[in-house]
């Protein structure tokens, strides 16, 4: 990585570490104001998300190099440690005496020559560190790098083995798939899925081998109904299964990825009215359905206290703690804290208990999340269903995968054994009272 790259990235945790917000809307707000190639975009993206994903092992690696507390140490040196320690342990690519070198004379011009000597002796020890030791296995929330609080609860509700299988799959790669429109016969796309290295059709979904940045700028994704989303994801849609000619209402909709794939299922008979809470992202999904001519009405509304057109089907992608997407999402990990969980269970069925008298007779009502919580999940729809007997769980069979089905006749999937998200979803019925 050059030295202007570095200097970018730099900014980026820096920005990321003082105020908590989502590392994307961060890093992209810096580097589209550099100019780069895409190509060094996509190393500055692969790089700090790095960074911020080996976050804690990479702090107990200059702990113990460490005289005093991490805590007490100058925030703006540890993040040049932090990234320099990476290059140093993680990527092979980066010589050691380089980014030593590099990271040294940084701090020396923005931070002064007492504090570059500094540098220079915690970054050389660096070079001892066994990253990969049994004895630090012991200890999983370092080993893997997680906030500790989130591998304990995964080991009280999942038991060790299979959070040490979260934990790892997590960490790899995330895998991205492509939706294109239902409507639109294999041999249409030919074009799409041969130059772009998609593979493994599932429906209209595929998996995206490589060239993710190119699959956005072409043609054919700009002018169809396409969207990267994970299979996962778009089964909550299919679990919907809306009908040509009905009302689908869509809350917490934003960016509208769902809204759009539900347009595939009425076909152009019908009516969907989208909403979200945030006008920034709202504004995305509009602009989004605009170019695509989908008769999506949009309006900014709170989905907890609001009102809403009665409808056929209603669908709730409700605002969660995410850690069922934390393979795409890495920072999620560093802000979320364990009082999130019982905070957003408390919304989520103000959300549910307000959106459900806007469901007609007969009619469908989906809820969902990206999160792996009992509390956010199961136990939601539980205490709905005690606070409304005019609903009762219906199943999935037949809709999505058997094995995505738990014994509750809700979807969940399990990221390391299906290889998607983490997603939970229960079909409701309202029955006549």
């Amino acid at each position: 990585m050059n030295h202007d790259l570095r200097k970018i990235t730099y900014k980026i945790i820096s920005e990321f570490e003082k105020n908590k917000s989502q590392l994307k809307l961060t890093r992209d707000k810096i580097i589209n104001k550099a100019e780069l190639s895409s190509k060094d975009k996509s190393r500055i993206t692969v790089f700090t998300n790095e960074v911020v994903k080996w976050r804690k092992k990479i702090d107990y690696y200059i702990s113990i190099n460490l005289k005093k507390s991490i805590s007490k140490l100058d925030k703006r040196i540890l993040n040049v440690l932090r990234i320099g320690y990476y290059e140093i342990l993680f990527d092979a690519k980066i010589p050691i005496y380089a980014s030593v070198d590099y990271w040294v004379q940084f701090t020396k011009i923005r931070f002064g020559r007492l504090k570059a000597g500094f540098c220079n002796a915690i970054l050389r020890k660096a070079r001892k560190v066994k990253i990969n030791s049994n004895k630090n296995f012991k200890n999983l929330s370092i080993f893997f790098s997680y906030p500790e609080w989130l591998v304990q609860k995964w080991e009280n509700q999942f038991g060790v083995e299979q959070t040490i299988k979260l934990l790892k799959y997590f960490n790899l790669p995330p895998r991205y798939f492509l939706r294109i429109p239902k409507n639109k016969k294999i041999s249409s796309s030919l074009i799409i899925y041969k130059n772009l290295k998609i593979q493994n059709k599932e429906s209209n979904f595929f998996r995206v081998e490589s060239g993710l940045s190119d699959i956005l700028e072409n043609d054919f994704f700009k002018k169809n109904n396409c969207s990267i989303q994970d299979r996962a994801s778009g089964a909550v849609v299919e679990i919907l299964n809306p009908k040509p000619g009905s009302t689908v209402l869509d809350v917490c909709a934003a960016p509208g990825t769902k809204a759009n794939y539900i347009s595939d299922f009425l076909n152009g008979e019908g009516e969907i009215h989208a909403s979200d809470i945030d006008p920034i992202r709202m504004k995305l999904g509009v602009s989004r359905s605009e170019s695509l001519s989908l008769n999506i009405n949009w309006s900014n509304k709170n989905a907890t206290k609001d009102l809403f057109l009665k409808s056929d089907y209603v669908i709730i992608d409700a605002p969660c703690s995410g850690t069922g997407v934390l393979g795409k999402k890495l920072d999620i990990r560093w802000r979320r804290k364990k009082s999130d969980i019982k905070s957003f269970a408390s919304l989520q069925l103000n959300i549910l208990k307000n959106i459900s008298k806007f469901v007609k007779n007969d009619g469908i009502l989906v809820y969902a999340t990206c999160s792996l919580e009992n509390e956010e999940n199961w136990d939601v729809v539980s205490q709905f269903l005690k606070f409304d007997n005019s609903f009762t769980i219906d199943s999935p069979i037949g809709l999505i995968p058997n094995e995505w089905i738990n014994d509750k006749n809700c979807m969940q999937t399990i990221p390391y054994k299906h290889k998607v998200d983490g997603i939970f979803a229960a079909r409701l019925v309202k029955n006549e009272t």
